[in-house]
């Protein structure tokens, strides 16, 4: 029962977590960075001193979006790890297929309500 209690409470913090951060639109912005840098290969046009310069900037763009992301992910993990202290077979269960199924649930569900609850305001 514990360990559907944490479920319920460590979804519902993740997805307001993600929400919060908007992880979807830090990822749009890496991807975009992505495609301007093979753009920028592939093109034969402009001198090799700018081709350079935007390379280096379009690079450290990159690098910034994707400590960022790498960091959400971490902090992710990290809580998921203090849970699994609480409960030594939380781990377990999130990994199970039983376990992803309830989160998928408890998502939908919590998504719905949180949709239904902030359109009435």
């Amino acid at each position: 029962m514990i360990n559907q209690i944490l479920l319920i409470c460590y979804s519902v913090l993740i997805y307001e977590f993600i929400r919060y951060i908007k992880l979807s639109e830090i990822t749009k912005s890496n991807l975009k960075i992505y495609k301007k840098l093979v753009k920028l290969l592939k093109s034969k046009k402009g001198s090799d001193f700018r081709i350079e310069k935007l390379v280096v900037n379009y690079s450290k763009l990159l690098l910034l979006v994707s400590i960022k992301i790498f960091a959400i992910l971490i902090s992710i993990i990290i809580l998921l790890l203090i849970l699994n202290l609480l409960s030594n077979s939380f781990l377990n269960l999130i990994m199970s297929i039983f376990g992803i199924i309830e989160i998928s649930m408890v998502l939908i569900i919590y998504h719905l309500l949180r949709k239904k609850f902030y359109a009435k305001l």
